[in-house]
C-alpha cells in the first residue's frame, strides 16, 4: 500500500456555516468531532498523486501552528487509513473532481512535537520515478513544500516517527482561552524546544474547533478533555486572573488535575 504526505493549515478562523464563501476547510462536523481519531481529510487537488489515492493507503497529514506569538516547528498532525475515497466539491466552486478521504480503523491524531529531524529524512517520488528530499531546502517551510499532496518513497522513518509519538508521554496545557492564550503559547513553546510531547487545545482539537467551542458539543468536549487529563504525564495550569473562575472550563481542569496529583502551576 502507498504512503502520502500532505499539509494542513492550522489557522483560527470564525467561520459562519450560512456563508458558501467560508474557507473551504472550516465544514462543521458531528457532536462527537472526531475527538478520538480523524474522521477524513479532504484535498482541493484535481491531478497528480490525490487521484491516486486508494482504499487501503495512508495520508499523512504535516502542519505547523502559527501563532500571533510565534511560529511552532513542524508537527506530525494525523494519520489518516483510507478506507473510502469520495468525490467531492462545495457548491460554489466550479464543479471539478476533488476528494474526501474517510479515516478508517489505525487513524489517529498525534500530540504536538518538533518532527524537523523525522522530515528531514523523508524523500517523495514523482509517477516518473524521481525521488527528492521532501524539503527542496532546509529553510523551506513545510506548508510549501506539501501544498499539493506528494507520494513517499520510504515511509519507514515516518512509521518509526509515528511509534514513538504514540508511546511517548505528554504533558496538557490548561489554560483559560479569554486571558491566558499568550502565556500558554510560551509555555507550549517551551515544552516544543525542549523536545516534549503536548496536547494543547489550539493543536489537539480536531479541525480547529479551539477557536469555534459555540459549535462544539459540551458533553463531547467535557469527556475528551477530562480523558487527556487522566492519560497526561503532567498538567500545566497556565495562570491568570480568570483561569480558577467558577464553571469555567480551566476551573474543572484545574481542579481534575489537583485530584489526580498531577498540577504543576506556571
Amino acid at each position: 500500500m502507498a504512503h502520502y504526505v500532505h499539509y494542513l493549515p492550522r489557522k483560527v478562523v470564525e467561520p459562519d456555516y450560512a456563508d458558501r464563501s467560508a474557507q473551504w476547510f472550516a465544514e462543521n462536523q458531528p457532536d462527537d468531532q472526531g475527538f478520538e481519531v480523524p474522521s477524513y481529510h479532504v484535498t482541493r487537488s484535481t491531478s497528480g498523486p490525490a487521484t491516486r489515492v486508494a482504499i487501503g493507503d495512508t495520508i499523512w497529514l504535516f502542519s505547523q501552528l502559527v501563532t500571533p506569538w510565534g511560529s511552532f516547528p513542524a508537527a506530525l498532525d494525523a494519520k489518516i487509513s483510507v478506507c473510502d475515497v469520495i468525490p467531492y466539491h462545495r457548491a460554489d466552486e466550479q464543479p471539478a473532481r476533488t476528494f474526501r478521504y474517510q479515516a478508517g480503523q489505525g487513524s489517529r491524531w498525534f500530540p504536538l512535537r518538533d518532527a524537523t529531524a523525522c522530515i528531514k529524512q523523508l524523500h517523495t517520488r514523482s509517477l516518473s520515478g524521481i525521488v527528492r528530499p521532501i524539503l527542496s531546502h532546509p529553510s523551506q517551510p513545510i506548508g510549501q513544500a506539501l501544498q499539493s499532496m506528494r507520494e513517499l518513497e520510504d515511509a519507514d522513518p515516518l512509521l518509526a516517527w509515528a511509534e514513538e509519538l504514540s508511546t511517548a508521554a505528554f504533558d496538557l496545557i490548561s489554560y483559560r482561552l479569554i486571558d491566558g492564550t499568550p502565556r500558554a503559547c510560551k509555555k507550549a513553546m517551551e515544552l516544543v524546544h525542549d523536545r516534549q510531547a503536548i496536547f494543547w487545545d489550539r493543536w489537539s482539537l480536531p479541525r480547529r474547533l479551539a477557536e469555534r467551542r459555540e459549535f462544539l458539543s459540551d458533553a463531547a468536549l467535557d469527556a475528551h478533555i477530562m480523558g487527556e487529563i487522566h492519560r497526561c504525564r503532567k498538567v500545566w495550569g497556565i495562570h491568570s486572573a480568570r483561569y480558577a473562575e467558577v464553571d469555567s472550563y480551566s476551573a474543572r481542569e484545574m481542579a481534575e488535575a489537583r485530584r489526580l496529583n498531577k498540577l504543576q502551576l506556571y
